[in-house]
């Protein structure tokens, strides 16, 4: 696997941990056309609108991405434009910041 595919199979996988923690299902299109890596689906709900998703596009870098107000983050034009339609289900970007280094990517803590 190349640095490429372990930053996109790290990306997938911590938000899956999150989703997992909040207690969201995943899915994951079987093809991605859309600029779609995943998508979030919360069941039910309370209000008039009643299992909302979000749609994800991730990307995963250990660039210096941080300015003092905004995060900066350079994407290809055809992903942008799939981001900013108005689509049904509402997409979002989401950047995973990773160190440098893979062993420092994920640290196991004992209590």
């Amino acid at each position: 696997m190349d640095i490429n595919q372990q930053k996109e199979q790290f990306s997938i996988t911590y938000i899956r941990a999150i989703a997992a923690v909040a207690g969201y299902s995943l899915y994951r299109p079987e093809i991605d056309n859309d600029s779609v890596d995943l998508g979030i689906i919360s069941r039910g709900g309370t209000g008039k609108i009643l299992s909302p998703r979000l749609e994800l596009q991730l990307k995963c870098t250990a660039r210096d991405i941080l300015d003092k107000n905004y995060i900066r983050y350079p994407l290809i034009l055809k992903n942008y434009n799939d981001l900013k339609i108005n689509a049904l289900v509402p997409r979002i970007l989401v950047v995973v910041l990773i160190p440098e280094k893979i062993t420092d990517w994920i640290k196991q803590t004992f209590i």
